[in-house]
């Protein structure tokens, strides 16, 4: 499960670096880009914890990327990218049925609550941005 969610960020990163590439706003090219760091720091925080944990981590990016970049508008890409975030919230929220009281427990409730704040964040914020723009 915890390889699911990093191969999970990995491609959230990639497909946030891909569309804030494509995007001419400068303030929403940065809102972008700051959440592709974010989820790259996800990533490396997963690494560590499934090695610290004597696990293997993966060295795959999930398939989500390739949807988001799959989709004609960049309205379209964010849409997805949004309910992405609200996909990982929910599978690290079953990950915690099976986590142990430690700190993957821990973990992984951080990471579906920062999760689901940066859903509604984030969906108030590109909506600010867009609008700005017209």
């Amino acid at each position: 499960m915890l390889n699911l969610l990093l191969e999970s960020e990995r491609a959230g990163a990639v497909a946030l670096e891909q569309l804030a590439g494509e995007v001419e706003a400068e303030k929403l090219r940065r809102f972008l880009l700051g959440a592709r760091d974010e989820e790259a720091r996800n990533a490396q925080s997963l690494e560590a914890l499934i090695r610290d944990n004597g696990g293997t981590p993966s060295d795959k990016v999930g398939p989500f990327a390739a949807r988001v970049a799959a989709l004609e508008s960049v309205r379209d890409r964010l849409n997805l990218m949004s309910r992405g975030q609200e996909w990982v919230a929910r599978k690290a929220e079953e990950a915690l049925a099976l986590a142990p009281p430690d700190p993957i427990h821990d973990y992984l409730q951080a990471m579906a609550n920062r999760h689901r704040a940066e859903v509604e964040w984030g969906r108030a914020e590109v909506i600010r941005l867009l609008n700005a723009d017209k």
